[in-house]
């Protein structure tokens, strides 16, 4: 699959890989008589599956399958012994939509990594090794691709020669550094069907041979120089092309079109070029794939039919490719692939050179052998090792030692881009009634900072509201479930004070902070752990004659923090809960000017059904008992709590909140990691800000809801609302971030 950040890193290689000679390997003394070659072209390459299903109903015996990118996918799959059942069958079970991703969905994330989407920053990382920037070599490192196409080959014939395979077999790819084509005979399957399309920008290069390797498609996509120069004297090609867009017939105007249409320009010269090296005895299947583009594996079902009636239109001109009663019969007797069975794993074999202890690798493995694993559940579990964010591209092969001793190797490399990342994110918020607020954040991680997965996380943001955190999380097991975390924290902002719908007043503050926390994860929903803290509050009048006066108390204490996080998106959830609930007390004995006690906590949960969502939830704070400082008071107002209001309009010493909030989604987009989800929805809102006196109950609360239209976006949220609270208070909002 090409991506569009990828196309100008191709284009420049085009021009070289139109013009540069073919790399083929010298005939062997076995001539291979009858070559099928298998094009490139993304999810219609699936059609190929519907053309080997006619070629094997009209028994034609291949000697030799040469294919490039997807074509590589499909003839390994065949070469290896899969039958047309069997791969489609693959085909189907392959979660498209993901396979181009790196990520585990994040409910199935270890709780720490879910911890990175708060606060929300923009997608995508600048990495550093030490001082100096890394820039990957791929958009995405192609984790689930090698994952996948690694078990595929576990379930195939172990042989590192192509020529043993029950088909012999060659994968084309391009030398990145030259754009000559490279004819992969031997290695590893998995690695040679990922080199033959690993497209440049989008994955990186392959290395093998001392090469780097990327997608084959930009030098030979329909390899037929490629057959002849191994001595074919027979070839049936399969080309499922792009085929370019006519511009009198199409506009242009569309993204994907101008896509495709790109995708096309790319191949279809070397395409033709190759095309006309066909003899009149040869045969070339075009299937008539239509609206189909590379990117279309929703299709899959349709593309093979296609592929299946473009073989049959031809049965005539392919019946003279039938190999004899005896030659099919010993074609047919060929060793198969196993299909999609349980793995037997006897031992576990770990080749560990990332920086992090071999009993951290192990532990983290939900793998004791001997076991039976399927193939997802092996997928799964090292693609959530991945997810650590500890290692490079994961690998993994079965070796057969002695006679039925079946060990697993699991190869865990460092990360080739550093162990520093860089993410930004910005905000801002406009309720186009005097209240905005802004800011930009910078958040660096440093994980692992050593062999037992301590990670350094250091935030910063400027803006109306700004501050800067620094943390170090060490776990202290193997598991990783028990842990210590020391942090600072500065805060410092403004906060307007209102009185009777109007700000009368600004209020500035800073706030700087030092803890001790320990706990313990509870598996990948959630946490609890105690802190010891002190801190130092700062707060004065900038403008105005507000509530409060100025202020500088110190605080010390402790804490006990519970969470859950189940929800599958930060923003805009369409499952999953959220629950947070801190419990707090300043003591004299610990260094507070006060003795003062807090509870705060707050739910929700996630509920969809078809793209409809409604999300439920609650927040209350209670100091239970009077404390006079601004920061023991809880704030209420805004998009989304009491959305007709201004923001934190409403203050007390306890706080109730409750709303419901509904939405649909609208549009959905997703490609190599990035993905687009529009939402329109509204909220039902009740919930107010009380003093210790006050007596909290449903006829005191105010009520209200907003309707809007919101994005997830690879910058974070972006919502336009319009909130309406009893009293005739009303307010429009813009929002686009958030903040931490």
């Amino acid at each position: 699959m090409i991506t569009p950040p990828t196309r100008c890193l191709i284009i420049g290689f085009l021009a070289l890989a139109l013009a540069a000679p073919l790399s083929a390997e010298e005939p062997t003394q076995e001539d291979p008589k009858l070559v099928l070659v298998l094009s490139g072209g993304g999810a219609r390459g699936i059609a190929h599956i519907g053309v080997i299903r006619v070629l094997e109903e009209l028994h034609i015996a291949p000697d030799l399958i040469v294919g490039t990118s997807m074509g590589s996918i499909i003839g390994g799959l065949y070469a290896a012994g899969w039958s047309p059942d069997e791969m489609e069958e693959i085909v189907r079970a392959i979660d498209w939509g993901m396979i181009f991703t790196d990520r585990v969905d994040r409910a199935d994330r270890p709780f720490r990594r879910k911890q990175d989407d708060r606060p929300v920053l923009i997608q995508g990382r600048l990495y550093f090794e030490g001082m100096k920037p890394v820039i990957p070599s791929g958009v995405i490192r192609g984790q689930r691709l090698e994952l996948a196409l690694q078990i595929i080959e576990a379930l195939s014939a172990t042989v590192t020669d192509f020529d043993d395979l029950p088909i012999p077999y060659r994968a084309v790819a391009a030398d990145i550094a030259t754009g000559e084509a490279a004819v992969i005979s031997s290695g590893s399957l998995a690695t040679a069907m990922r080199a033959s399309m690993s497209v440049p920008g989008a994955l990186p290069p392959v290395k093998m041979g001392g090469k780097e390797l990327v997608d084959g498609g930009i030098t030979a996509n329909l390899p037929v120089g490629i057959a002849q120069g191994l001595g074919a004297q027979k070839i049936i090609a399969v080309d499922i092309s792009s085929p370019l867009l006519e511009e009198e017939n199409e506009q242009f105007e569309s993204f994907m079109s101008v896509y495709n249409h790109l995708n096309s320009l790319l191949t279809v010269r070397n395409r033709d070029r190759d095309a006309a090296l066909l003899q009149p005895d040869d045969a070339l299947i075009v299937p008539d794939l239509g609206d189909i583009s590379f990117v279309s594996f929703d299709r899959a079902d349709d593309a093979v039919a296609i592929g299946e009636e473009a073989a049959r239109m031809q049965i005539d001109q392919l019946k003279k490719f039938s190999a004899t009663a005896e030659g099919w019969a010993e074609f047919d007797r060929r060793p198969r692939a196993q299909g999609l069975v349980p793995i037997e794993v006897d031992r576990i074999r770990l080749e560990n050179t990332s920086k992090v202890d071999d009993r951290l690798v192990r532990k983290a493995l939900d793998i004791r052998p001997p076991e039976t694993l399927d193939e997802k559940s092996l997928g799964f579990d090292l693609l959530e090792l991945y997810n650590t964010r500890y290692f490079g591209l994961i690998g993994f092969h079965l070796d057969k030692v002695g006679d039925d001793v079946h060990e697993l190797v699991i190869q865990t490399p460092e990360p080739d881009h550093g162990r520093g990342s860089l993410q930004l994110g910005i905000g801002f918020l406009d309720d186009f009634d005097g209240g905005s607020s802004y800011h930009l954040t910078a958040r660096h991680q440093y994980l692992p900072a050593n062999r037992r997965g301590g990670e350094v996380e250091t935030t910063v943001q400027l803006g109306t509201v700004g501050g800067a955190r620094v943390e170090f999380y060490q776990p202290l097991d193997w598991g990783m479930k028990w842990f210590v975390e020391p942090s600072l924290t500065y805060n410092r902002g403004t906060q307007e004070i209102w009185f009777d719908g109007q700000a009368i007043a600004d209020y500035s503050f800073s706030t700087a902070d030092a803890r001790l926390s320990a706990g313990r994860v509870l598996g990948r929903w959630g946490e609890l752990r105690i802190a010891a803290f002190t801190s130092k509050n700062r707060g004065s009048p900038r403008i105005g004659s507000p509530e409060f006066g100025s202020i500088d108390e110190t605080r010390g204490g402790g804490q006990v923090r519970f969470r859950i996080d189940t929800e599958d998106s930060v923003i805009f959830p369409r499952s999953g809960a959220q629950v947070d609930i801190k419990y707090s007390k300043s003591s004299e004995a610990l260094g507070a000017d006060t003795d003062f006690e807090r509870l705060w906590g707050r739910a929700s949960y996630a509920w969809s059904f078809g793209e409809n969502t409604i999300v439920p939830g609650i927040e209350y704070g209670d100091n239970l008992g009077p404390v006079e400082s601004f920061f023991s008071a809880y704030f209420v107002g805004g998009l989304f709590r009491l959305s007709g209001l201004g923001n934190n309009e409403l203050f007390g010493e306890k706080m109730a909140l409750a709303r419901l909030v509904g939405y649909r989604r609208l549009v959905r987009f997703e490609a190599a990691g990035l993905q687009v989800n529009i939402y329109a929805g509204l909220s039902l809102e009740a919930g107010n800000a009380y003093f210790a006196e006050e007596d909290l109950s449903w006829g005191s609360m105010l009520k209200g809801g907003s309707v809007f239209i919101g994005g997830d976006t690879f910058i974070g949220p972006i919502i336009f609302s319009y909130g309406r609270m009893e009293g005739n208070r009303d307010r429009f909002y813009f929002a686009i971030g958030d903040k931490f």
